[in-house]
């Protein structure tokens, strides 16, 4: 009886051992297909893994089955056993979710733009139901009717279609109307343009509108030939998908067989032609943001007669997110200067910024006698201290997953996974360092109505400066030859 106690006791030991030796190599299994599926290793480093660990596997295999092998090495084997199988069952997650942050950010953007109900920051409205039946005044724009109508859905209300803005909020303020109803760019100028009227307000409510979508990607193998990437930084924080007016407007073109990068800043507010909406149709560049990223890449294509292969889009949270996520940049400064609204100050010559710091030393224009071209050469800064930290160290492996996790729903390209994912691979393979050059755009101060968006406001735009553009032109053109 106890002799077939002690067989039993002894059968199921050596099934416990071979669960967890079958157990384990499935998750091996399956992590190394998953990695072969990414295609962001390179062949001859994974060739080594699967050898290594192939091997490994194996002798481990061995001395879990026979019967012949002592207890001892049978514990010993299952221990590496669990240790192994915990670390690729980790290692599955981390490229699951790898796999779906590139599906992700190379998904097609789903574009929205936000309307705000707003009324006077004294008044007696605090909820949207409270203007039901009110009059609401919108500035017309292009999708002014269509956020009127969701409203409508919400709330019966008598609407009055304003062309002056001015006129909009002159009303509202001697109450001759309950209520506005306007998109970011036009709630941004009571803050800059508009700002002498002094005028406050408090938000009712928002509505959504979406953005009809265009393709404009240009597909090209981006491992072997020289592209064009846009990238456009919106002013605001949280989901990308938000329409904003764009601080950031740059062209990043790559040689990714020279591994040379050029850098080509654009002025926020450079007057440049809006191509959809006629040959007259002039505005800021920053005012192209506000009908989609498609208009941005139109405007900037014909500007500089090239090809845009595929853009970025990032906001304040992708830029804090990312820089932190890498433990801070060093960016060479050219002033002293505070940004006063923030306290973040920055020293001539080189400083440690956080993701925060970062941001604010990128949008500072106050502080500067050449405005938002200093704010231009300061970005590119941002932009090349981060390219060199990611490229010319181990950061990109140490902290890819915090990179991930610090980029979240704040950052959106029209470049296909397969592209990136090979893109990572080709610098994960011999980790050369770039060569990065800068320029950027300048122009003449002129003031003028004759601005698309805002034709009755005089505002402020950057007029062009040909021999600049030519020069720029001539340089991105060197980069295709």
């Amino acid at each position: 009886m106890k002799k077939n106690r002690r067989k039993r006791s002894k059968n199921k030991g050596i099934w416990f051992f071979r669960a967890i030796a079958i157990i384990s190599i499935i998750i091996f299994i399956v992590f190394g297909i998953m990695l072969y599926v990414l295609d962001m290793i390179p062949f001859k480093y994974l060739i080594i893994f699967y050898i290594v660990f192939g091997l490994l596997y194996l002798y481990l295999f061995i001395t879990s089955f026979p019967k012949k092998i002592k207890n001892k090495f049978k514990i010993s084997s299952c221990v590496f056993l669990i240790l192994f199988g915990t670390i690729f069952g980790v290692g599955i997650k981390y490229l699951n979710d790898t796999m779906d942050f590139v599906g992700v950010i190379s998904k097609d953007l789903f574009q929205k733009e936000v309307y705000y109900v707003m009324t006077l920051e004294n008044s007696k409205y605090k909820d949207i139901k409270d203007l039901d039946g009110k009059s609401i005044g919108i500035y017309s724009s292009k999708n002014s009717t269509k956020a009127s109508n969701e409203l409508n859905k919400k709330i019966k209300n008598i609407s009055k279609e304003y062309k002056n803005v001015v006129e909009l909020f002159e009303d509202l303020q001697d109450n001759k109307i309950d209520a506005v109803l306007i998109n970011e760019s036009t709630k941004n100028l009571l803050d800059t343009d508009l700002a002498d009227m002094k005028l406050k307000l408090k938000e009712i409510y928002k509505v959504y509108v979406s953005i009809e979508k265009t393709d404009i990607v240009k597909v090209v193998d981006i491992t072997k030939k020289p592209f064009n990437i846009y990238v456009a930084g919106g002013d605001a924080y949280g989901s990308i998908d938000n329409v904003t007016n764009t601080d950031v407007n740059m062209i990043i073109t790559v040689d990714p067989v020279n591994r040379k990068v050029l850098l080509t800043s654009i002025p926020r507010d450079y007057y440049v032609n809006l191509p959809s909406f006629g040959d007259d149709a002039y505005d800021k560049l920053t005012h192209a943001g506000y009908y989609g990223i498609e208009e941005s890449v139109k405007a900037i294509e014909n500007l500089l007669d090239i090809d845009i292969n595929y853009y970025v889009k990032v906001n304040f949270s992708t830029v804090i997110g990312v820089i932190d996520a890498i433990e801070g940049v060093d960016v060479n400064s050219d002033y002293n200067f505070c940004v006063t609204t923030t306290g973040v100050c920055v020293k001539k010559g080189m400083n440690h910024l956080s993701g925060y710091q970062a941001m604010m030393f990128a949008r500072e224009r106050e502080s500067f006698k050449d405005g938002d071209v200093q704010r231009v050469k300061n970005q590119q800064k941002v932009i090349e201290a981060v390219i060199n930290k990611i490229t010319s160290s181990t950061t990109l492996v140490t902290n890819f997953s915090q990179i991930l996790d610090g980029v979240g729903g704040s950052f959106s390209t029209n470049m296909e996974s397969k592209n990136i994912n090979r893109f990572v691979k080709m610098q994960l393979n011999d980790m050369r360092g770039w060569n990065i050059e800068s320029q950027n755009l300048v122009g003449t101060d002129l003031y003028t109505y004759d601005t698309y968006t805002y034709p009755t406001l005089k505002l402020y735009v950057m007029e062009q400066n040909q021999e600049s553009i030519d020069e720029a032109k001539l340089r991105i053109k060197e980069y295709f030859k």
